[in-house]
C-alpha cells in the first residue's frame, strides 16, 4: 500500500493549526514546557512529522484526544479502502 506522506503531513499540520486556533491558543501555549516552540513551529509548518512523545504533549496541552490530531481526510479514505478490500 502506498502512502502519500506529503499529503498526510500537510493535512496533519492544517488540522493542528485549526484545532489550536479554535481553542484560541498560541504556539507557545501548545508547545508548553516539554516541547520547544521552534520544534512545534516546524510541525505546524509541515516541515517534520512529530514524534509520539510530541503528539502526546501537544494533545495534552490542547486538551484533545491524540486521535483528533489524526482526523485527516487521507487517513479516512485509507480506512474506507481497507474495509472495501476485506469485503
Amino acid at each position: 500500500m502506498n502512502f502519500n506522506w506529503d499529503l498526510i503531513l500537510t493535512e496533519f499540520s492544517e488540522n493542528l493549526i485549526n484545532i489550536r486556533k479554535t481553542k484560541n491558543m498560541s504556539q507557545e501555549m501548545v508547545a508548553g514546557l516539554d516541547l520547544s516552540v521552534r520544534n512545534y513551529q516546524k510541525i505546524e509548518k509541515g516541515e517534520t512529522f512529530p514524534s509520539f512523545k510530541s503528539i502526546v504533549i501537544i494533545s495534552n496541552n490542547l486538551n484533545v484526544h491524540p486521535g483528533k490530531l489524526f482526523d485527516l481526510p487521507s487517513l479516512k479514505s485509507l480506512n474506507n479502502s481497507q474495509k472495501k478490500a476485506k469485503t
